[in-house]
């Protein structure tokens, strides 16, 4: 089939070293880009249609999601996933109201997405779409979140500068200083993948039930170890660093560590990245690991240099 024009977009991933969800309360965090992605390929029909034809495809380049809207109503004409459609259904809408000769024509389109991660690695499937639709609408990302898609917004950021980056938030509007982050002792830093999908939307309801029990000294203590981690010249510092920022969390959301839930025995670090309980961990290196972590079910250990940008 012939197109009048072809857009490409590409959006990196993103990971949460520090700040968890005290950022919602004000606490200051930093994220790391991924070197994986999402891209977004918009492909113009050359002929007059009313139809937007959207399919997404996974890291083995099968197609796992497709929807049909009409244009410029963006009525769902067809999906394979209700939910997910009705999702990407106010992502483009909000994109039309804000921008206004958006999708407001009768051309139609193919959109394609092309993941480079396993969905459930949470890596950032929906920041990273949101930050790609964004660049095709012109408009800023954050202003495309809303009750669909709560949080932080610090994974928007992220995806968006591609850099890593402190983030805060005050009066609800987001800061954020890129910085440098590439610790001399990286070679002896892993993510360890948990094997589970981490709702966000579950830990942040559950957050806000306890919301109360976060301290203005909390808040300081997590901000000022996240303003420590890029200076550290040794692992033994990163690691107190990090450990104390677990037992933090760990305390006011009255929830053993993942290391004392699964890895007690291990004597390198452990930290939670972005929601408790799900998606990746950060470790760090002790002689045996891979056969330490393999014993226990987890095969999925990828280093500093091959995950992040």
């Amino acid at each position: 089939m012939m197109y009048y024009y072809k857009k490409f977009f590409y959006s990196h991933g993103k990971l949460l070293l520090t700040g968890e969800y005290f950022i919602l309360c004000g606490a200051i965090g930093l994220a790391l880009p991924t070197i994986k992605g999402q891209s977004l390929t918009i492909f113009g029909k050359n002929f007059l249609s009313s139809i937007l034809h959207w399919k997404s495809y996974d890291e083995m380049d099968k197609l796992w999601f497709e929807v049909v809207f009409n244009i410029p109503s963006l009525d769902i004409v067809y999906d394979t996933e209700k939910e997910i459609a009705l999702k990407l259904r106010y992502l483009l809408l909000k994109s039309s109201k804000i921008r206004n000769n958006f999708l407001t024509h009768f051309f139609g389109f193919l959109v394609e997405t092309n993941l480079e991660f396993p969905r459930n690695w949470g890596l950032g499937s929906s920041s990273t779409l949101i930050n790609n639709i964004a660049k095709w609408a012109d408009i800023n990302p954050h202003l495309l979140l809303g009750d669909n898609f709560p949080g932080s917004g610090y994974d928007i950021s992220c995806v968006s500068i591609s850099k890593p980056i402190f983030y805060k938030l005050y009066h609800n509007k987001p800061y954020i200083i890129p910085i440098k982050f590439n610790p001399p002792f990286k070679d002896k830093l892993f993510f360890l993948h948990l094997n589970k999908k981490k709702n966000t939307c579950d830990g942040i309801k559950f957050f806000s039930s306890i919301k109360k029990k976060i301290s203005i000294q909390n808040i300081e203590s997590i901000s000022s170890i996240t303003l420590k981690l890029p200076f550290c010249k040794t692992l033994i510092e990163f690691e107190e660093l990090l450990l104390k920022h677990e037992m933090i969390i760990s305390e006011i959301l009255n929830i053993p560590t993942i290391k004392e839930t699964y890895f007690p025995d291990y004597l390198g670090l452990v930290k939670s990245l972005g929601s408790w309980g799900g998606d990746f961990v950060l470790i760090s290196s002790r002689k045996g690991m891979r056969n330490y972590f393999s014993e226990k079910g987890f095969h999925t250990i990828i280093s500093f240099d091959e995950m992040i940008l």
